[in-house]
């Protein structure tokens, strides 16, 4: 009797530690386990936006020191060409005319012509705007992302037909969206809301396809959530943060000192203000900014510049110094003004343009990069369309 109720004992022991364990084990897998993950996840995050942040603040204090020691060129002083077939006072004083407020630089046949300030960079301190005044470029930068895919695509690493389902297969229509119908702006892929804080870049991209509306793949729709999501196929297959490619393959390379991440323009002693108002009062109200608002513009508008170093990124790029002349077709494979590879290509020259917290950028060039005007303004308003007006001033010099 004593042996059976031993025996009891011990069966009852066992189920009871075994049922303890798999209750345990069950508990970890249902509760603790995904606390962790998220835990792991957050933590990701975190060390990724810092370490973007970090090396955002570390290329700007490279850029400061290396301003001290730079020779001045026509790109960051004051120009005004005094050859009359220059044009460069009608230039000016159809930009004056037109109440614009910022920067203007003008190169003909690869002669700086034109390079002066308009308004104020801070109106409350008296700041001029001049030729080192530094502006956020917006969407510009979309055409240096489309240019690290196509480097990608050079480099046998990608293919413009390829699907993003490949990189991404959460996307509904992944297996119908190529790299191509991204690039230029027909994939139907849309946002239906927007991001409400600072995630890390693998967060950005996550966010962005978990809220997508999809329309008919192959219909021309501006849409910035192709370039964010594209900006993390870059970082997929180079294993590298998006803003560290920047760095490394136009910054740093083409000696660009003026030109940082944001927020490190927050910091910078010629940063402009962005300001909005009537054209009677156009410095009315300054245009607030959020870290949120540029940590989503991943791949798409998170960068500012000097109206020069705008100037040198966009014709190092049509000049091969990034890809190819050949890859630079093929990504810019319009000719009619339609939206390819960041850019409205036509003929002879390309326009690409951007507007973030009351900073607008436009470059107009010709596709040698010999000739071209750049427009960076620091107060927007429906009244003055920065983007014609540098149209005009470019068939202005072309003609």
């Amino acid at each position: 009797m004593k042996r059976t109720n031993l025996k009891v004992g011990l069966i009852s022991l066992l189920l009871g530690v075994l049922l303890g364990g798999m209750i345990s084990f069950g508990g970890y897998k249902l509760i603790i386990s995904p606390r962790n993950a998220r835990q792991a996840e957050q933590q990701k995050q975190r060390y990724e936006a810092m370490l973007s942040s970090q090396r955002a603040e570390d290329q700007r204090l490279i850029n400061q020191n290396a301003q001290k020691n730079h020779k001045g060129n026509d790109l960051n002083q004051s120009v005004l060409s005094e050859n009359p077939d220059d044009k460069a006072d009608k230039l000016l004083d159809t930009v004056a005319r037109a109440r614009y407020i910022g920067t203007v630089l003008a190169v003909k046949d690869g002669k700086v012509i034109l390079n002066q300030g308009l308004g104020d960079a801070i109106h409350e301190q008296n700041v001029a705007n001049g030729p080192n005044t530094q502006y956020q470029i917006g969407s510009i930068q979309k055409s240096l992302t489309a240019v690290l895919i196509m480097r990608l695509v050079q480099q046998g690493k990608l293919k413009l037909s390829d699907h993003i389902g490949k990189f991404y297969p959460q996307i509904k229509t992944g297996n119908q969206v190529t790299i191509r119908n991204m690039l230029d702006m027909r994939s139907g892929l849309m946002l239906n809301t927007t991001q409400t804080k600072v995630l890390s870049d693998d967060a950005i991209v996550k966010f962005a396809i978990n809220h997508l509306n999809y329309s008919k793949v192959g219909t021309a729709s501006y849409s910035p959530v192709n370039y964010v999501i594209l900006a993390g196929v870059v970082e997929k297959l180079t294993k590298q943060l998006y803003s560290q490619q920047i760095q490394d393959i136009f910054v740093r390379p083409l000696k660009l000192i003026h030109t940082g991440f944001m927020p490190g323009l927050l910091k910078e002693r010629d940063r402009a203000l962005g300001y909005s108002g009537p054209m009677t009062a156009p410095y009315q109200l300054i245009v607030s900014w959020n870290p949120v608002m540029w940590n989503r513009e991943l791949g798409t508008g998170n960068l500012y510049a000097t109206a020069g170093d705008l100037f040198l990124l966009q014709q190092a790029m049509v000049q091969g110094k990034i890809i190819s002349s050949s890859s630079m077709a093929t990504l810019r494979h319009t000719d009619d003004g339609r939206y390819s590879g960041g850019v409205y290509n036509y003929k002879s020259f390309f326009v690409t343009h951007g507007v973030i917290g009351g900073h607008e950028a436009t470059v107009v060039m010709r596709h040698d990069g010999q000739t071209a005007v750049v427009l960076m303004g620091n107060h927007f308003s429906n009244q003055v369309q920065a983007k014609a007006l540098a149209q005009k001033l470019y068939q202005m010099i072309a003609s």
